[in-house]
């Protein structure tokens, strides 16, 4: 009886070492709120650890389309069940991770929108205005005026960006009802950005 305690007991303490040494490793993960935002709007980002408790420090780090590498953009506690989340405002393209004891995480990345607007200068004779906003400078590049129907999106006219990323420009505007947008295209937005347009503008005539 006696052999057989010591017998349990050593299988006990060999099962407990046996467990130690298969413990899993620390993990972190990571995942967006959406893939995309207009410059200037924010994305969320969220994960959580594996030892699901509150408390815990995760670093986010971030990589900016140019930049060398990740760097440390701030750190987050965990809450409940070991659940992070993070606000992020990404001025360009960006990839993201997080980072917790030894563990990293995947990468995820943001692409961005440049922001785009469209105004109605004078509506007699159809002069519209458009400007372009992002980290860098559009000077050179080109916009597409679009009209829109029921019929389908007709292009109206290539439009030149200047020096402050604006244009100005005319439109032949139909009697009634014109529905109106820019859109820049991926060819004139890369690199570091993606297709951008503006809302659609209303203009009755």
């Amino acid at each position: 009886m006696r052999r057989t305690g010591v017998f349990l007991a050593a299988l006990a303490v060999t099962l407990l070492v046996a467990t130690a040494g298969t413990a899993a490793p620390p993990s972190v993960t990571i995942s967006l709120s959406r893939p995309s935002v207009v410059y200037g709007g924010s994305v969320a980002l969220s994960g959580k650890v594996s030892n699901n408790k509150t408390g815990e420090t995760v670093d986010v780090l971030a990589d900016p389309f140019g930049a060398t590498g990740f760097s440390v953009l701030g750190s987050v506690t965990t809450a409940g069940g070991g659940h992070w989340t993070d606000v992020v405002k990404p001025t360009i393209e960006t990839s993201y991770e997080a980072k917790w004891k030894n563990a990293t995480s995947s990468t995820v990345t943001v692409k961005v929108r440049p922001l785009i607007t469209l105004t109605l200068v004078n509506l007699s004779t159809g002069t519209f205005s458009t400007k372009v906003t992002a980290e860098r400078s559009f000077a050179g590049k080109f916009v597409l005026v679009q009209r829109l129907s029921s019929s389908g999106v007709a292009a109206l006219k290539k439009v030149i960006l200047d020096t402050s990323s604006s244009a100005t420009f005319r439109v032949r505007l139909h009697t009634g009802r014109s529905r109106l947008r820019v859109v820049m295209p991926t060819s004139q937005t890369a690199p570091g950005y993606i297709t951008g347009m503006s809302k659609v503008l209303t203009v009755s005539h």
